[in-house]
């Protein structure tokens, strides 16, 4: 099946846009997003716990899946869970208060899914800090953090039309400073079926692995596909912490 009858399909079953459509499972969005699965599962489906007191209690999802039914998810879930992400990975914020923080921005900026709003880049990340603020008594210096993780993953979505979300470069390095890590490696719903692809070839880094571990060289790859001996070990490098 090739990629444009993959999109006519998708318009054709009444999903609306590709970027849309449900097309990833938690297990995968978590591996692509390095989010435990868990986590991923609790943000877009929710969840049951039980107080100290042994009340049973449900966490309400902070973000709204493609298909709540089949617990699937779509590119632009994957774009949200990147932002969420960003800001809960270093700071340790609270979900609840998270949501909390969403709520307000939503309701200030009257927009259904705040993370992708156009205004979420200008007014909207101060909005939530400022609420986020007002929950978590935040220090200057921590606003300063939360903000920089913040329009640092908002850095690595490329954007489209009207702002809609079109790209998105996952975060390929757990350890390294979001500016230090490069974009090569993307999600792109109209290459590869939406599966990681490293951009200047246009080719599923699953391919490069593949033929990798068949005996190709870096530089053999970097020949046939038009790129750099480093864009072929980042893909390399993005798929063994998939493997892991």
């Amino acid at each position: 099946m090739t990629q444009a009858t993959d999109i006519k399909d998708i318009n054709a079953k009444g999903q609306g846009s590709i970027y849309d459509a449900p097309s990833y499972r938690s297990r995968e969005a978590a591996r692509i997003l390095l989010i435990p699965q868990s986590t991923v599962n609790a943000w877009c489906f929710g969840q049951g716990y039980k107080t100290r007191a042994g009340d049973p209690k449900t966490f309400h999802p902070v973000i709204t899946p493609a298909d709540s039914t089949r617990r699937l998810l779509s590119f632009a879930n994957l774009c949200e869970l990147h932002v969420v992400g960003a800001i809960t990975r270093h700071h340790r914020i609270p979900l609840q208060q998270v949501r909390a923080a969403l709520d307000y921005v939503r309701q200030e900026l009257g927009a259904d899914r705040p993370l992708l709003a156009e205004d979420f880049r200008t007014n909207g990340v101060n909005l939530f800090l400022l609420h986020a603020d007002q929950l978590l008594n935040v220090s200057q210096r921590g606003q300063v953090a939360i903000r920089g993780d913040l329009e640092a993953a908002l850095t690595r979505i490329e954007w489209g039309p009207g702002g809609r979300p079109i790209r998105l470069f996952p975060f390929s390095r757990p350890t390294a400073k979001a500016p230090d890590q490069p974009c090569v490696v993307a999600i792109d719903p109209l290459i590869g079926f939406g599966r990681p692809i490293v951009v200047p070839a246009r080719v599923r880094t699953e391919v490069i692995i593949d033929r990798f571990q068949a005996g190709d060289s870096p530089s053999e790859m970097a020949s046939d596909y038009g790129v750099t001996e480093a864009d072929i070990f980042e893909a390399l490098r993005f798929e063994h912490r998939l493997a892991a």
